[in-house]
């Protein structure tokens, strides 16, 4: 099977995160214990990072409405090291969890993890991008990206690509940083550079309008968008303060 990617694209995500994993993120983002690299949910009674960024697991779990004995396949599509898929496959033993990234060394780490947690029964973790995965038409019932399509060169061909590998009926999940507007006042524009600084710079908000019209165009319906800012802003402080040090 021929996996196309984009090895311009494909050499800067990975040496960004191949390189910063260890020790950078396990560090600052408590990855030693959450294996997370997306921003926290502060809802009712979560106090602290570590927790908050495990309830963001358990949002995903609820938006894509998995049930305890329910035998699906779903696709993390940018995976990153695993860490939402191994939570959820704990928590969903009878469901299939894939997950696709373009980087080896996360594949590698992803699967290390989910065998010291002994989770890799019901996980897999596959180099592919999800641009271009190689899966069959209607591979998937469920699929969530967790802040991975920020990264998408082209999101269009994202949507494009999901809607052939989901499964009629299915359901798409998609959570992450998104823009209101296109345009973005002076100050504005000094907060995002930060902040994408933090994520590698090569990070492009998604931009809501264009993005629903996406999924419109490719068939989806009962598109909801729901918006979480308010309950993420204390890690998204984070995120923008951990590129502080890369400007120096």
């Amino acid at each position: 099977m021929m996996i196309k990617f984009n090895e311009d694209y494909e050499e800067m995500v990975t040496y960004w995160y191949e390189n910063y994993w260890e020790p950078g993120f396990k560090q600052w983002w408590k990855g030693h214990e959450t294996l997370a690299l997306h921003v926290g949910l502060y809802e009712k009674g979560i106090k602290n990072l570590r927790d908050a960024l495990l309830n963001m697991n358990d949002f995903v779990g609820k938006l894509l409405k998995l049930k305890k004995n329910e035998k699906v396949k779903v696709l993390d599509a940018g995976c990153g090291v695993g860490g939402t898929s191994i939570y959820l496959g704990n928590k969903y033993p009878k469901a299939k969890f894939i997950g696709i990234t373009i980087s080896r060394k996360q594949v590698e780490w992803a699967k290390k993890y989910a065998k010291e947690r002994n989770f890799n029964k019901n996980t897999e973790f596959l180099r592919r991008s999800y641009l271009d995965t190689g899966f069959q038409d209607e591979s998937f019932d469920k699929i969530f990206a967790l802040e991975s399509v920020d990264y998408a060169p082209d999101k269009r061909k994202f949507v494009k690509e999901m809607n052939r590998i989901l499964k009629k009926g299915g359901r798409l999940v998609v959570v992450g940083p998104a823009m209101r507007k296109t345009q973005l006042n002076p100050f504005m524009k000094k907060i995002y550079r930060l902040f994408n600084i933090g994520r590698g710079n090569f990070f492009s908000f998604l931009t809501l309008n264009d993005f629903k019209r996406y999924l419109e165009e490719e068939g989806f319906t009962n598109i909801k968008l729901i918006d979480i800012s308010k309950k993420t802003y204390r890690s998204s402080v984070n995120s923008t303060i951990i590129g502080i040090p890369f400007l120096l």
